[in-house]
């Protein structure tokens, strides 16, 4: 069976990123220190989950961490550092760009709207490659739940196996193949191409 729409994850798969980079940032106006905050945001917290399931605004979020944590920066100074940690993958942008002329392509990401909107007007090129853009914080619902994988069934109206997806979390990858979705785990842009050779996609 054939694969209609090809589908991208965004963190790490087309832009890589680096968290550190914003806790150091954040922690030279803050009380809490390092290590504090990366398990009070990615570990511990739920804010974070919450801001990408738009459930909570970029703004609660920003006052609910800088009351947890004594951050004294301005929103926008937050804004700022939060942001300010994205590098587009080069090689992966190459065989976007080349899926783009022959498919349908689109992206799945768990983003939020900070780093999507600043993402989207720093790189309108790499954003213009996609015919379609699936969101957890619009959509809300975040990857491995079966509702936002469902969803993108739904949309497109084709059987599932007629999907591609790639991810960097094996965790995202399996919720997707439950739901019967061509899912493989990104590891390099050369990984990825030869896991669409598998799928017949050309590139």
């Amino acid at each position: 069976m054939s694969i209609d729409v090809v589908i991208f994850d965004m963190g790490k798969v087309i832009f890589d990123y680096d968290l550190l980079k914003f806790v150091s940032a954040f922690s030279k106006k803050a009380s809490k220190k390092g290590e504090d905050i990366k398990k009070l945001i990615f570990e511990y917290g739920d804010w974070a989950v919450s801001l990408e399931t738009g459930k909570i605004s970029p703004r609660e979020f920003y006052e609910s961490l800088a009351q947890s944590t004594g951050y004294g920066g301005s929103y926008n100074e937050f804004s700022t550092i939060w942001n300010d940690n994205f590098t587009p993958i080069p090689n992966t942008i190459e065989i976007l760009a080349k899926i783009a002329k022959k498919y349908r392509l689109a992206m799945l990401s768990n983003t939020n709207e900070l780093h999507f909107e600043y993402l989207k007007s720093m790189y309108p090129q790499i954003f213009l490659l996609f015919s379609d853009l699936h969101l957890s914080y619009l959509m809300r619902a975040r990857k491995p739940e079966n509702q936002i994988y469902e969803e993108v069934i739904k949309y497109y109206g084709v059987p599932a196996q007629n999907l591609f997806f790639t991810d960097d979390m094996q965790i995202n990858v399996d919720g997707a193949q439950k739901c019967g979705i061509k899912a493989y785990r990104f590891m390099t842009p050369a990984n990825l191409a030869a896991d669409l050779k598998k799928e017949n996609i050309e590139i």
